[in-house]
């Protein structure tokens, strides 16, 4: 009996009717263990379906999850390229695709239980079909026990795309009421108050009391579960010690080899402990696992854990993943190490770079290797923890893998781990030693006897390439074009591609930040041209582009870049750049005075695991939002400066040098650090550095102090000549209105500081402000413009925080129905703010408000 689901039912049905007409999404169905999702999924199916095609997969709970585990149970369902792809594939994209072409070429329901337990591929091919759901006839169901997942879950990010996505909700199954609880004991001899009390109102908990046919009602859940385990036999404990070791579920053709008889099988299916799915035999419900695990007899696991290895080989195909769970249980040190070796290729070929790294350490831990073997798996490893932003890890690993190879005086390898140790220790912000190695990676094959062989020159131009492209972080352009040189010539001699991409990228990169105007359409094509499975080194060149669009202001672009690679790197998996992008579009939000978005990107990249090299923008742009707004940036700017000073890097420490500056301004509390902004303005290069230099150096003028302004760029020329309106025009042009606002303050006209104002209001830069009027009237001005009311600062028409709410989801066409759904508000004040809004913008249709809007500045 389904209690109190009649809400969530209809919600998920509303969105299945939306699915089987063409506008296909997603629900996640959430709630804690025992909450009934399995149980009100299969009810939705029985009152919903009629043709559609039904693929229900799960996720086992192993140690380390099997990678895409749902989808190979499936496998049967798909067709033959997607079930070779799943066999065979080595890019998780290209198994993605598959999937959903096959998915979307007919009424479909994809059905993945137990998400909690999933790997990371499988959260990244739910986030793939959710992407592309909308035009097709296609309906995710994803069921997850939300109270299992941290703050740093897998899961999280995909949670982040359904509250996102209009075409996605989450339903969470809430406990049972009182109510619900008298219903269900009916006339059975239990106090419904104790037992909703006791319970908590849990589905299962309160089912299985209710279902104990006992004159005492148990004190324990689990007393009620292993009640019904009164008088199984010896074949049918088997088989419940057995389910205990399974992953999940135990397949039908393990059966037989397993020893499992019919009786047995039939004797717990009457006990209500096991049910049939599509994967196999099964607990009843985890919470029954639980219960039968609490008195399996000691020692007994080993071998239970081989029997089934034994019955897994002899299948023709045995998945790695499960055989290392078992050789686990079983304490097999030599099956773990090959086992758990082979599950992490298979996992870093799928994308699960998360369950890689875990499966690569599992087959370290366990066995003692030969030299050879250990130094790839370390090496390997090294390459999992950098993807997934554990670059300590990826550090201490990829080292430990050099001095194996230098044992082996296996030179070649040597420079690579060498080049991988810079590119690690260059994001995890430690420049110096990132040159050290890139040094070493050519210091220890150049001169070689065999540095004319393909493999040795070939590693040595990547090492060019390497140095190269760090000459260019630091804008030594000159000397990034002479290393280039030499890696060019080399990439043309040994043929490798790879490494001809990669001069072609890092000339790129010289070129735009020279100015050149046609190298960034180049770039782009390079980027274009490339393979659809997107590796570190085009994935690099989307990073470093548009962290370049935003420093040199080619904001419009930046925008649309990132709109291009940000879902790039998530579906090729790639998180380090991920990080680093989001960094980069929390600077151009913070620029277009966006602030607000600005923050919510930051806060992404703080408040989780990232790379130091992703972490500068968010860092700074914490602070100076902090500063601004209140005049306190509670020590961020000193957390940025250390940061960027780590790197050395001029595009870096300009920046933040400029937010010191402006803290002084604004504050006047004293700096130590001013003389070294000031030297900075002269002592790096001019050229790729014009709009970090001038932003410094005006904010070195507003302190009085003297600088030049020869080669920095055009609306800083103005801004120093004293032309501020045509300054505050050209930053109006980039659509940057702080460096707007500021540059009308600085001309001292009262007429110019009033529109200065009514930016910094809008804005919400409260503390600056409220300096601009403070000097204004200690010069004398008169009706000093006070500060607006808060609900009306953000846009020039007066419309409240609300309004603007409303309007940007007018922008995305919804009806007044939707609108008031969406916002959890009546209709019959959402149809107050709708005309509201037309009153306020002066004009009668909802289109003519959303053009007014934009015309105006408040939206985008």
């Amino acid at each position: 009996m389904l209690s109190e689901r009649e809400y969530e039912l209809g919600e998920l049905e509303t969105r299945a009717a939306a699915a089987r007409a063409g506008h296909g999404g997603a629900v996640l169905v959430c709630g804690e263990s025992g909450a009934g999702k399995t149980t009100f999924v299969e009810t939705f199916l029985e009152r919903w379906r009629e043709d559609e095609r039904v693929l229900w997969g799960a996720c086992d709970p192993l140690s380390t999850p099997r990678p895409l585990g749902p989808l190979h149970d499936l496998a049967g369902r798909f067709d033959d390229t997607t079930r070779t792809l799943l066999r065979n594939g080595d890019q998780s994209y290209d198994i993605f695709a598959a999937v959903f072409d096959n998915l979307r070429t007919a009424p479909s329901v994809l059905i993945v239980d137990d998400l909690h337990w999933a790997d990371q591929g499988t959260i990244d091919l739910f986030r793939f079909l959710l992407r592309r759901v909308s035009h097709t006839r296609l309906l995710l169901i994803g069921i997850a026990r939300d109270d299992e997942v941290g703050v740093n879950h897998p899961l999280r990010g995909l949670l982040g795309d359904i509250a996102r996505s209009p075409h996605a909700r989450t339903l969470t199954l809430p406990p049972l009421s009182l109510a619900a609880v008298t219903t269900l004991a009916g006339d059975r001899p239990v106090d419904p108050r104790w037992l909703h009390r006791v319970t908590g109102g849990n589905a299962f908990f309160v089912s299985e009391m209710l279902d104990h046919r006992t004159d005492a009602l148990p004190t324990t859940v689990r007393d009620a579960i292993l009640a019904r385990t009164a008088g199984l036999d010896a074949a049918a404990w088997d088989l419940l010690h057995l389910l205990t070791c399974a992953p999940g579920a135990i397949a039908d053709h393990l059966l037989t080899d397993l020893g499992v008889t019919l009786p047995a099988l039939r004797a717990l299916d009457d006990a209500k402990l096991i049910k049939r799915n599509d994967r196999g035999v099964a607990f009843r419900h985890d919470l029954c696992r639980l219960a039968v695990t609490s008195v399996i007899p000691p020692g007994a696991e080993p071998s239970l854990h081989r029997r089934f290895i034994e019955a897994h080989y002899a299948t023709a195909r045995p998945d790695p993943a499960v055989i290392s769970h078992h050789a686990v249980g079983a304490g097999d040190r030599d099956l773990i190490t090959t086992a758990a070796a082979e599950a992490g290729r298979v996992s870093a070929r799928s994308g699960a770079h998360t369950q890689a790294t875990e499966f690569f350490r599992l087959a370290l831990e366990h066995h003692t290797l030969p030299p050879a073997a250990e130094a790839d798996l370390l090496e390997r490893l090294a390459a999992e923890y950098y993807l997934t932003d554990r670059l300590d890890d990826a550090i201490i690993a990829c080292s430990n893998a050099m001095r194996l190879r230098e044992t082996m005086r296996a030179d070649v390898a040597v420079s690579a781990d060498h080049h991988a140790l810079a590119v690690y220790q260059w994001y995890n912000s430690n420049r110096s030693a990132a040159d050290d190695h890139v040094a070493a990676a050519i210091g220890v094959l150049e001169g070689g006897a065999a540095d004319d062989e393909p493999a040795t020159s070939t590693q040595i131009g990547h090492a060019f390439a390497l140095r190269a492209f760090l000459a260019v972080q630091s804008t030594q352009l000159d000397a990034a074009t002479r290393l280039l040189a030499r890696a060019r010539e080399i990439a043309c001699a040994a043929a490798d591609p790879l490494l001809r991409v990669r001069v072609e990228l890092i000339e790129g990169f010289c070129a735009v930040l020279a100015g050149q105007p046609v190298a960034r359409d180049r770039l782009l094509g390079i980027l274009a041209a490339g393979p659809k499975h997107i590796d570190e080194i085009y994935s690099s060149g989307y990073t470093n582009l548009s962290y370049f669009d935003v420093e040199q202001r080619r904001l419009g672009a930046a925008a649309e870049l990132l709109d291009l690679c940000l879902p790039l790197m998530v579906e090729h998996d790639l998180p380090v750049c991920h990080v680093v992008q989001l960094g980069s579009r929390s600077r151009l939000k913070l620029l277009i005075g966006d602030w607000q978005g600005a923050l919510a990107d930051a806060d992404s990249v703080l408040d989780s695991p990232s790379a130091p090299l992703a972490r500068v923008w968010p860092l700074l742009i914490r602070a100076v939002v902090a500063l601004r707004r209140g005049g306190n940036d509670a020590g961020g700017i000193d957390l940025a400066w250390q940061l960027a000073c780590r790197f050395g890097e001029p595009v870096r420490t300009l920046p933040v040098a400029a937010a010191i500056v402006e803290k002084y301004w604004l504050t006047g509390i004293a700096d130590e650090r001013l003389d070294q902004c000031l030297a900075l303005v002269d002592s790096v290069p001019a050229l790729g550095l014009e709009w970090a230099r001038g932003e410094l150096a005006i904010w070195l003028g507003r302190i009085g102090a003297q600088v030049s302004t020869d080669s920095v760029a055009e609306p800083y020329r103005l801004l120093s000549a004293g032309q501020y309106e045509a300054a505050a025009a050209a930053f109006d042009e980039l659509d940057t209105p702080y460096d707007a606002a500021l540059a009308l303050a600085d001309s001292g006209d009262t007429a110019l500081a009033r529109r200065a104002l009514d930016i910094l209001d809008r804005l919400g830069a409260d503390a600056v402000a409220a300096k601009v009027r403070y000097d204004l009237r200690a010069n004398g001005a008169r009706d000093v413009p006070a500060p607006r009311r808060a609900t009306t600062l953000a846009n020039p028409m007066g419309l409240t925080v609300r309004q603007i709410e409303v309007l940007r989801l007018l922008e995305d066409g919804l009806t007044n129905a939707e609108l008031a759904e969406r916002l959890y508000l009546s209709v019959k004040t959402v149809d107050h703010h709708v005309s509201a809004i037309l009153t306020k913008l002066q004009v009668t249709k909802r289109r003519d408000a959303v053009r007014r809007a934009k015309e105006a500045g408040i939206l985008r």
